[in-house]
């Protein structure tokens, strides 16, 4: 089924800062996020009751809750929580996502759901999990077609050395090129597994680059850019590890005029030996 929006937050005012980071990293990679700050002009003139009911019940494949002692208190999460436990009782399917950042309790939300302890996770670390939670390979126009890679991406994984702490951890490293003869835009890489890990994800987007590139980035030919992507410690666990001997990851590109390029491959051994350096 087609949804207008991957997941939609349902939050407190005074948790704004945290949930917003969060929607910002997701709409950096791509995700579609029903959060009001990103809607203001569609809201702007419409019956926000009824608009919320659509929403809530019927535009976005997962739904969102943060919960707190404010959340439960105001009126307008109320009506959203309600209106999403309704879309999930007459669904009969997974659909709200909790997200805890204490222990109140919600009417209509069992203590048995399983919940995500936002006192134990970062906005960047919520902002991973969502998207393998997705479990889908990023969207790709139909009328996309594949290219050889001809040097136009190229994926590499790198270790980070400071000259004053030694080894702080690593990245997986892309550079683009583009040998196209035109200028063209190029979307946000995402990562490509050989094999599936936990709940059968095979793809992923990177959720922190540790020098921002805004995407899409025009590139006139011959011209070429690089991105970094972080390897957090606890991916290692997450997804690194759960993968095979043998298994490998490759950067996928795709630009907005429909093209799409493959990487060459890097081995998953290489990731690991980079995740368990020390100093």
């Amino acid at each position: 089924m087609e949804y207008k929006y991957d997941v939609a937050f349902s939050f407190s005012g005074e948790d704004r800062e945290y949930v917003g980071e969060v929607a910002q990293i997701l709409k950096d990679n791509g995700v579609t996020v029903f959060y009001d700050m990103f809607e203001q002009i569609d809201l702007w003139g419409k019956d926000l009751g009824l608009h919320f009911d659509y929403v809530y019940r019927k535009a976005a494949k997962y739904c969102i809750p943060f919960i707190s002692t404010t959340y439960k208190e105001k009126v307008w999460t109320n009506h959203e929580i309600k209106t999403a436990i309704s879309r999930a009782i007459n669904s009969n399917e997974e659909y709200i996502l909790p997200a805890r950042f204490d222990d109140t309790e919600i009417d209509g939300i069992r203590p048995t759901i399983g919940y995500i302890d936002l006192r134990k996770t970062t906005p960047s670390q919520l902002a991973e999990k969502i998207i393998l939670k997705l479990g889908k390979e990023p969207s790709i126009p139909i009328t996309e077609k594949e290219q050889d890679n001809s040097g136009q991406i190229y994926l590499s994984v790198n270790a980070i050395l400071s000259e004053y702490y030694g080894f702080t951890g690593g990245s997986l490293g892309v550079t683009i090129t583009n040998i196209e003869k035109e200028h063209r835009y190029f979307n946000q890489p995402y990562f490509k597994l050989s094999d599936t890990f936990e709940g059968g994800t095979d793809a992923f987007y990177g959720t922190k680059m540790l020098r921002p590139v805004q995407f899409p980035v025009k590139l006139e030919y011959g011209e070429a850019v690089s991105v970094d992507f972080e390897l957090v410690r606890n991916s290692l666990e997450m997804i690194w590890n759960k993968l095979p001997e043998g298994a490998t990851v490759q950067a996928i590109l795709t630009t907005t005029v429909g093209e799409k390029y493959k990487s060459n491959l890097v081995s998953v051994a290489d990731i690991r030996e980079i995740l368990t350096m020390k100093n």
